[in-house]
């Protein structure tokens, strides 16, 4: 008995190892199937992401047709068109690779029609810019309404729509994926369970490479999502994820009344930096400045690379005056000497503090860009004189040369003093918003905004002695540097802008009729010197310089609210915090003495401030 109980032992350990070794082997054979076909499934999906992916950088090109069609017609150039172009052939360019990544009849038959499309396109718009240079309006209208419009409707809506089917076609695939894998869990567990039983050692070891792989599968599918909405080349959203988050943003605004604020914003000289030093150059220069936007606070979070060299920024819970000083810190960490020589950016500013349309924001920053690089400024907030309107060849001519004069008083005021270009370009700025907030509009509002770029112009006539001093100046310095108002008067009279003049030669007379050159008080006093003065009192207090610490916007505001009725105009101040509280811009800082508000160097005290 006792052999054959050794035998039947035996014979059941030999079970037993039978067992494991044909669990093993079926689950061995039922893994590498399963992997066959999750690699297999990986490969099909990733291909339909990628397609995806060429699909919606189509979309974005034909996109940027259209828009650069409009900005031609807003504003012909060599450069417009050049990049119109260069749309027109990134749209030809993705036709043809995705034709490169599905062969199939009825994709190469949608190319070959989209690519016929785009053709015809590129050929009216042609026609409809020879009809721009020749300011030939009804035909441009003709071109644009009858000719341009259906040929884009065609083709945006044929690309659109196979976008949405390869997208929906790529999450089809993806959701394939999830299944699989999760079958392919199911059964590897109900195996490892068989096998538990006879060996808990491998079970475990099992179980770790099922986690591995599980891991691995999230790891693919999370970077194949973020594939679609990230810019390859600076690791920001892209104009995809642009278009969605500003969406959002805006319908939280509408819904909560908190502000949203849109910066756009132009990498600039960016096709000589790349005719110059080549495209690579072009490129570190665009990753650079997506670099600082990151850096920069608040940037980080909601950045975008939108075009070529354009890029934006949403700003959530700020206004126009917050996004005006995340623009200045922006760029401040641009200029030369900080380690990234040859960066330069323009930047323009639009606000929702209700519920607006994505493309009118969009719109209106885009004019606010557009307005800050034609009078050589670095930032500009959006106001209503900016909108287009229909001009005269002698208005255009009248208006350029204005601009031309402008810049060059500027420049000449930037030769004697660095400090003058960023303290005359926020006063100009703060003017123009402030204006627009009391309810000056039109060619009135485009005039204050010159007006305070040109408000310290006089400064050119000021000594380097008194205007650089360093300390208090004396009764005789003090009095020479009271003239300058009266000098920049003068200036821009003679450059024949008499209104402009009258209103930077009072921008220093107090209401209580204590101020100079000429002693005006109350309502004697412009309601645009008047603006001017409380513009150019809160740049002053809010900025550094030289000689000392900006004694910051908490500060500048008390002061402000302090000297209404005697030094400044109530009903302006009031604007003035109007503006502040709608931006939610405050930054809490110390208080310093008060001190004199005059001037932007330090002299000395009036017997009232």
């Amino acid at each position: 008995m006792q052999p054959a109980g050794g035998l039947g032992h035996k014979s059941l350990r030999q079970v037993v190892v039978a067992v494991l070794v044909a669990g093993l082997i079926v689950l061995t054979v039922l893994t590498l199937a399963n992997q066959r076909a999750i690699l297999s499934e990986t490969e099909r999906s990733a291909r339909q992401a990628r397609i995806a992916a060429v699909y919606q950088d189509a979309r974005f090109w034909v996109g940027q047709e259209e828009s650069l069609e409009r900005k031609y017609r807003l504003e012909p150039s060599a450069a417009v068109f050049k990049l119109h172009d260069q749309a027109e052939r990134r749209v030809g360019a993705d036709l043809r690779g995705v034709l490169a990544l599905d062969g199939s009849s009825a994709t190469r038959s949608f190319v070959e029609r989209a690519l016929r499309d785009n053709g015809s396109y590129a050929d009216a718009t042609q026609r409809m810019f020879s009809a721009v240079v020749l300011d030939n309006g009804p035909r441009v209208r003709f071109l644009d309404h009858v000719v341009t419009d259906p040929i884009f409707t065609s083709l945006e809506t044929a690309v659109d729509k196979r976008a949405a089917r390869s997208a929906e076609r790529a999450r089809e695939s993806t959701e394939v994926l999830r299944r699989d894998e999760a079958t392919a869990s199911l059964q590897e567990m109900v195996g490892v369970a068989v096998i538990l039983v006879l060996f808990g050692a491998l079970s475990s070891a099992l179980r770790r490479g099922r986690r591995a792989r599980v891991a691995m599968r999230a790891a693919e599918l999370e970077r194949l999502e973020q594939l679609v909405i990230t810019d390859p080349l600076t690791g920001l959203r892209n104009h995809r994820a642009f278009q969605e988050d500003l969406a959002t943003e805006l319908q939280r605004t509408g819904r909560t009344g908190v502000p949203t604020a849109l910066v756009m914003l132009d990498a600039d000289d960016l096709k000589t930096i790349n005719d110059t030093h080549g495209h690579q150059a072009g490129d570190e220069t665009l990753v650079k400045l997506a670099r600082a936007l990151v850096a920069t606070p608040r940037g980080a979070d909601r950045a975008y690379r939108i075009g070529g060299d354009e890029f934006a920024v949403i700003l959530h819970d700020a206004g126009e005056w917050a996004a005006f000083e995340f623009a200045q810190r922006l760029l401040a960490t641009l200029s030369p000497g900080d380690g990234r020589d040859g960066v330069q950016a323009t930047a323009g500013i639009a606000q929702a503090l209700s519920l607006r349309t994505r493309d009118a924001l969009v719109r209106e920053a885009d004019l606010a860009l557009m307005n800050a690089k034609r009078f050589d400024q670095d930032v500009a907030i959006y106001t209503p004189e900016m909108t287009p309107f229909r001009e005269s060849a002698l208005e255009a001519q009248e208006d350029q040369q204005t601009r031309k004069l402008a810049r060059a008083l500027a420049l000449a005021v930037d030769s004697k003093d660095s400090y003058t270009r960023s303290h005359s370009q926020t006063v100009a700025t703060l003017c123009a918003v402030l204006g627009a907030e009391l309810g000056i509009e039109g060619a009135r509002l485009k005039q204050i905004r010159l007006a305070g770029l040109l408000h310290d112009v006089g400064k050119i006539g000021i000594p380097d002695s008194i205007l650089k001093k360093p300390g208090k100046l004396t009764d005789k310095e003090y009095a020479e540097m009271k003239r300058h108002p009266q000098l920049g008067g003068e200036i821009i009279l003679a450059a024949e802008m008499p209104v402009e003049a009258r209103w930077v030669r009072h921008h220093h007379e107090r209401i209580d009729g204590h101020g100079y050159p000429d002693g005006l008080s109350g309502r004697e006093i412009p309601l645009e010197s008047r603006i001017i003065h409380v513009a150019d009192a809160f740049e002053a207090m809010t900025s550094d310089r030289p000689y000392r610490d900006a004694p910051g916007e908490l500060f500048a505001i008390e002061e402000l609210k302090r000297h209404a009725g005697t030094q400044f105009d109530a009903e302006v101040v009031e604007g003035m915090l109007r503006v502040l509280n709608s931006s939610h811009a405050r930054v809490p800082g110390e208080e310093t003495p008060s001190g004199d508000l005059e001037d932007h160097v330090p002299l000395r005290p009036p017997a009232t401030v």
